[in-house]
């Protein structure tokens, strides 16, 4: 059995239920309300404090709800609009902002990466010469999982970087699958020297704000706002609040954080081939690459 990973990598889960395969609209409130008592229950019995629901098909809203609270032991409801860390959604949305300056001619899909970020190198000098553009986003370079370096050190964004020249590849390129993260951070790199803004700003002025995606941060550290969960950990057959970890200095791979109300919003837009009331978020040939298959994994 084989699977497939395309550009656009997202964990943006879209249920398959009966309540988007509607027949009738008459059976959709029976459909509703059946989905609704199925979210509540499996809230229950996996013990998640809380959790926000989105469901759209054809670009409508055909259900939204939060369920639960913010943080277990307290009565702070999650609502529609209550923000959640987005983690590897981010991922996405970072492949969109470059396909973006892919449709203005700056940067091609096949470029050599060191084209546009030539201190990047990798512990395999074939490896740093011949990587592409393409293959930041696609998890198929070959170079190990190097998380340590974010999750374990308190080092910067570029220092992270300069230490990926250090870790050995565990397959050729192109050669095996290896979920990479640091990858989305040189991609997010790409986008800042090519454009001349940060990914961040790049990311709030050309995805967000166009979407109108208000209640959407890029980072943690942007957010002054109540109406966000807290983490929980499952210890000693208990459930604990922990505090927030950051993942801003990895930013493009997994910072973003969202509401149920603006995923919905985001959802639509991507479904339909990135168009939005305003326009186009890219041109409907860039979005059809971006959902090829471009990785082959073996199971």
């Amino acid at each position: 059995m084989t699977r497939t990973v395309p550009i656009l990598f997202s964990l943006i889960i879209v249920f398959t239920t009966s309540l988007a395969q509607k027949k009738t609209n008459s059976d959709l409130p029976q459909k509703i309300k059946e989905f609704d008592q199925y979210v509540e229950a499996a809230r229950n019995s996996w013990s998640v404090p809380g959790l926000a629901v989105a469901v759209v098909k054809d670009n409508q809203v055909l259900f939204k709800k939060g369920y639960g609270v913010r943080e277990l032991g307290t009565m702070d409801k999650v609502d529609t609009q209550t923000l959640f860390a987005c983690a590897s959604t981010t991922k996405a949305m970072t492949a969109v902002c470059m396909g973006m300056l892919v449709d203005e001619g700056k940067v091609k899909w096949d470029d050599p990466v060191i084209k546009h970020l030539p201190d990047f190198h990798v512990y395999d000098s074939y490896v740093t010469r011949d990587l592409r553009i393409r293959d930041l986003f696609i998890h198929n370079t070959g170079v190990g999982n190097a998380d340590f370096l974010w999750t374990m050190l308190d080092i910067s964004s570029d220092e992270i970087l300069e230490k990926m020249e250090l870790v050995k590849p565990s397959y050729p390129l192109r050669g095996g699958y290896i979920y990479q993260n640091i990858f989305y951070l040189a991609a997010g790199k790409v986008i800042e020297n090519i454009s001349g803004k940060s990914w961040d700003q790049f990311i709030k002025e050309r995805i967000f704000t166009p979407l109108g995606m208000n209640r959407t941060f890029p980072l943690l550290k942007d957010i002054n706002d109540v109406n966000q969960t807290k983490p929980h950990y499952f210890f000693n057959e208990s459930i604990h609040v922990i505090e927030n970890t950051s993942a801003d200095v990895i930013g493009p791979a997994g910072s973003v954080w969202s509401c149920a109300d603006d995923m919905a919003t985001w959802m639509m837009c991507m479904l339909d081939s990135g168009k939005y009331a305003g326009g186009r978020l890219l041109k409907a040939s860039t979005w059809t690459e971006m959902f090829k298959p471009q990785t082959i994994i073996s199971q």
